[in-house]
């Protein structure tokens, strides 16, 4: 009887805690939270797919990459050159990839921008020279969203 009366309180500290979105890493699941968890999870289907007109759709017209490095511009790049360069290699030159991401944070910067945290994984399989590769990785990244004309599109972080 007395065993009962004590995991009453642990009960109830798990049923009123946080709520966590699924496949997570404990990103906790609110409205916000999960509207930016599913694109981060349309982004690596479109990915995964090599789905180009997905992938330009979601991402912004202002798009703008500095390769992980502030102090060198030659190796920035916009839109343009992603939708000229990257996103037409992925298409052309990468036969299949798996992809995993699980997501590890997702903040807001006021209503018109958010970032989502996550470690992935990915192989991919593609040509190299005329040879056949695999490639794989482990890392962390973060996407960052702006809200443009009510829909959030990425722009910053592929």
């Amino acid at each position: 009887m007395k065993a009962r009366f004590l995991l009453f309180p642990v009960v109830l500290l798990v049923a009123c805690g946080p709520k966590f979105i699924q496949g997570t890493h404990k990103v906790e699941d609110t409205d916000g939270n999960r509207e930016i968890a599913n694109l981060v999870e349309q982004y690596r289907q479109a990915v995964e797919k090599r789905d180009m007109a997905s992938l330009k759709e979601m991402i912004s017209r202002r798009y703008f990459a500095n390769a992980g490095t502030t102090a060198e511009s030659e190796d920035d790049y916009g839109y343009d050159y992603l939708e000229s360069r990257v996103l037409p290699n992925l298409r052309d030159e990468v036969k299949s990839v798996q992809y995993q991401i699980i997501l590890r944070n997702i903040t807001f910067q006021g209503e018109g921008r958010a970032f989502a945290e996550f470690e992935y994984w990915y192989k991919f399989f593609y040509v190299d020279g005329g040879k056949d590769r695999w490639v794989s990785k482990n890392n962390f990244n973060r996407l960052e969203f702006v809200r443009e004309d009510g829909v959030w599109r990425i722009i910053g972080g592929l």
